[in-house]
């Protein structure tokens, strides 16, 4: 496997190297995401997201966050920081929260796939 964003797998460019206990790399959209998105304890202010925010990467694939005790799982589409504590609750956010997008967790991947949808 070639190089690819740590956070989403795309395996095309341009990356980043983002640096902390391990080196990845990350898909420049996908920093673009995070550098947006505020921290979980902080208020949201940017309102609804655009489904066409062309930062936005078409997919985003979410895992846990095993350091955190309980809410493991946050949205992250830019401006929401919404977290809960099962992955499937996810797929019931943003279906009522961030029309144009979905969420589907896969169990066998553990993970939440997130796509654009209905784009037009």
């Amino acid at each position: 496997m070639g190089p690819h964003c740590s956070f989403c797998g795309a395996s095309t460019g341009p990356f980043l190297e983002v640096e902390g206990l391990f080196t990845v790399l990350m898909y420049v959209g996908c920093q673009a995401a995070r550098r947006s998105s505020p921290r979980p304890w902080t208020p949201n202010t940017r309102g609804k997201m655009d489904a066409r925010d062309p930062d936005q990467p078409t997919e985003l694939l979410v895992r846990p966050d095993f350091g955190e005790p309980w809410l493991q799982w946050t949205c992250p589409l830019a401006g929401c920081g919404h977290r809960v504590m099962l992955p499937w609750e996810l797929e019931e956010h943003t279906a009522a929260e961030h029309p144009g997008w979905t969420a589907t967790f896969q169990a066998e991947g553990m993970r939440v796939a997130y796509g654009r949808s209905g784009l037009g």
